[in-house]
């Protein structure tokens, strides 16, 4: 049992190292975003790296809207997935 507890020690010390090293990638990341749009560049290449940063769209349902406004399209087409989720805390 003590393995195992060790185990769940060494998982959550690594999870709050990834939350950690995450936070300072999206911290330089955010760099690099504002220094293009001072620039005014979309597109860029810096040494042997070539950065973007671009406006995207995307077009999806609304679901709370389809549910509110035709309940029964909404549900037919509803799909269930079963998965299994692990967590510790």
């Amino acid at each position: 049992m003590q393995d195992i507890e060790a185990k769940i020690k060494e998982y959550r010390e690594y999870k709050r190292m990834i939350e950690e090293t995450q936070k300072l990638a999206d911290n330089i990341a955010n760099e690099l975003k504002a220094y293009m749009e001072e620039s005014g560049e979309s597109k860029m290449i810096i040494g042997e790296y070539k950065i973007s940063y671009t406006e995207c769209t995307r077009v999806e349902i609304d679901k709370k809207r389809l549910e509110a406004e035709q309940a029964e399209i909404y549900a037919a087409y509803l799909k269930e997935s079963t998965y299994k989720r692990f967590s510790v805390a």
